[in-house]
C-alpha cells in the first residue's frame, strides 16, 4: 500500500524500544503535516504528538483533534451521554435505556419489557464493535448480552446501553463542526458465492487479499475470523461454514458493520442527499467542545431526503479512524488528514 509502519516507543531495562504500531489514520495525519510544512514529533514513551508551525505548537493523541476539549471527549466516550445531548438538540437517536452496575436484575427485566424487540445491547464505553449483541428477542438472550457487555469494561461510570433496533444501512460520516469530509458505507463482513465453494473456502480466498493483515495497523482491512458470533449469525440464516452459497449470492457473516471485524468501506460522499450533511453538522454542533468526529448514521436510503426516509444517529466517535475514507474498498479517497492538521493551524487554509 506504500505506507511504512511507524512505532511508539517504550522504555525498557535494555533501553528505548519500539512497541505498538502507530495507527494508519494517525500516520496519515503525520504525513499530511509533513506535506504542509508542519513539523511533528512524538514524546518517547507516550502516544502524544506535538505539531509545530510558525512558532506555534499544538498537541494531539490518536485522531482526537487539537481543538477537541475534555467535555467533547467525555461526551463521546459515554454513548448514553452522546444520545442525551443529541436528543436535546432534536436529533434522532435510538429509543433505549442505560443499565448501570448497581441496577438490580429486576431493573434489567423492566428495561427489556419496556422496549420493542429486537434489541441492541452494547457497552457505553465500548469501541470497534466489541461486546455488541444484535437481534435480541428473548429475556435469556438479553441477560447474557448484558453480562457480556459489562464484562468488557471495569470503568467506574461504565454501563450498558440497551436500544431498539433501527432500520436501514449504517454509514460513517467524517466531519468537523463546519463541513462534512467524507461518507462511507460500512458493509458488514460478507462473501459472494460462486456456486461451488463453501463459505469457509470463500472466506479463505478473501483473506488472501494482502491488505487484510490482522497484525498490522497500516491497513484498514482485517482478516475475517470465524468465531462464535459469526457461527451464530450463520445459524440464524440456516447456514454453516460448510454451506455452499449459490453463484452471486451475498452472505453476510456478521451483523455489525465494523471494518475491524472484516467489513468493507464504500465511499458515498457524493451520493448522499444534502439533508444527510445538514443533520450530521447539526449533530456534531450539539456536542460542546467536539471539533472532529465520526458519526455512525443509519438510514433506509442515504440518497433521499431524510425527512421522508427517517434516520438514526447511533454513535459519535471523537477519535475516528478515517483511513476507511482515505483507502476505501470502492470510491475516491477524501484526504481528511489535511483538514485535521488545518484545524490545528487555520492559517494553512490561506
Amino acid at each position: 500500500m506504500g505506507y511504512t509502519p511507524h512505532y511508539y516507543t517504550r522504555k525498557k531495562v535494555t533501553g528505548w524500544e519500539d512497541s505498538s504500531q502507530i495507527t494508519l489514520s494517525t500516520q496519515l495525519i503525520l504525513e499530511a503535516a509533513t506535506e504542509l510544512g508542519v513539523a511533528w514529533k512524538v514524546f518517547p514513551g507516550t502516544k502524544i504528538f506535538e505539531l509545530s508551525y510558525e512558532g506555534e505548537k499544538k498537541y494531539f493523541r490518536y485522531q482526537i483533534s487539537t481543538e477537541t476539549t475534555d467535555i467533547g471527549f467525555y461526551a463521546c466516550e459515554d454513548k448514553s451521554v452522546t444520545n442525551n445531548l443529541l436528543a436535546a438538540a432534536g436529533i434522532n437517536v435510538a429509543n433505549g435505556y442505560n443499565i448501570l452496575t448497581e441496577d438490580p436484575p429486576e431493573y434489567w427485566e423492566a428495561v427489556f419489557q419496556a422496549l420493542s424487540k429486537p434489541l441492541v445491547v452494547k457497552p457505553t464505553h465500548g469501541n470497534q464493535g466489541d461486546a455488541i449483541s444484535l437481534g435480541i428477542t428473548t429475556l435469556k438472550q438479553f441477560q447474557e448480552a448484558v453480562k457480556k457487555a459489562f464484562a468488557l469494561t471495569n470503568q467506574k461510570d461504565a454501563g450498558v446501553l440497551v436500544e431498539e433496533t433501527c432500520k436501514g444501512q449504517e454509514y460513517r460520516i467524517l466531519l468537523t463542526r463546519e463541513k462534512v469530509l467524507g461518507i462511507a458505507y460500512r458493509r458488514p463482513a460478507n462473501v459472494v458465492g460462486d456456486g461451488s465453494s463453501t463459505i469457509q473456502q470463500l472466506i479463505d480466498v478473501k483473506n488472501q487479499d494482502p491488505r487484510r493483515d490482522p497484525n498490522s495497523t497500516i491497513s484498514p482491512f482485517k482478516k475475517i475470523k470465524v468465531d462464535e458470533d459469526m457461527t451464530a449469525n450463520l445459524k440464524e440464516q440456516g447456514l454453516t461454514a460448510e454451506s455452499v452459497p449459490a453463484a452471486g449470492q451475498r452472505i453476510f457473516l456478521r451483523k455489525v458493520s465494523n471494518i475491524s471485524k472484516g467489513g468493507q468501506s464504500i465511499d458515498f460522499t457524493d451520493q448522499a442527499h444534502p439533508s444527510v450533511k445538514e443533520i450530521a453538522l447539526k449533530a456534531v454542533q450539539a456536542i460542546p467542545g467536539l471539533d472532529f468526529a465520526g458519526l455512525d448514521f443509519m438510514t433506509p436510503d442515504i440518497t433521499k431526503d431524510q425527512a421522508e426516509t427517517g434516520y438514526t444517529i447511533i454513535e459519535v466517535n471523537s477519535s475516528p479512524g478515517f483511513c476507511i475514507q482515505e483507502l476505501p474498498d470502492e470510491g475516491e479517497p477524501r484526504n481528511a488528514q489535511y483538514e485535521f492538521v488545518k484545524l490545528a493551524f487555520p492559517s494553512l487554509r490561506k
